[in-house]
């Protein structure tokens, strides 16, 4: 099992992953584990307060994965999460100690080229970063 992150670290490690202008490719629920993974085109890593093209750890086609989830909610129904990344936040979840509610804007595009924004709404207690192709050697700072 993975080491689970304190509600900090949720917090600290989204500030340090920029997704913008990158698309979602996948969205993979694996109810087994509790996990939510969210494939993009390209994810990339802060070291600094900006991004400022930084590539080093790029990783190509990786994901999120949303660790120890107890729902997933895609809002509105029937849209497919399938374009830009617009944003990713997350609060805590009062009740519930160690657990926030992430937030992912997607953008969905139909076969008509009309645009849909898609919340994908995940309450984990952990996240991490995966490179495409080594599920077993999960990025957790």
């Amino acid at each position: 099992m993975f080491k689970k992150q304190s509600k900090m670290a949720l917090l600290e490690f989204l500030k340090t992953i920029y997704v913008g202008d990158r698309g979602c490719k996948s969205l993979i629920i694996d109810t087994w584990n509790r996990e939510v993974k969210i494939q993009l085109t390209c994810i990339s890593r802060v070291r600094s307060k900006a991004w400022d093209y930084y590539d080093a750890e790029d990783l190509p086609n990786g994901f999120i994965v949303f660790e120890d989830v107890n729902s997933i909610v895609i809002n509105p129904p029937g849209a497919m999460p399938n374009d830009t990344i617009n944003d990713i936040r997350t609060e805590a979840i009062p009740d519930r100690p160690g657990k926030y509610l992430v937030i992912v804007n997607v953008d969905s595009i139909n076969e008509y080229g009309i645009r849909t924004e898609v919340d994908i709404q995940i309450s984990a207690g952990s996240m991490a970063l995966e490179a495409y192709g080594a599920a077993a050697k999960r990025i957790t700072q």
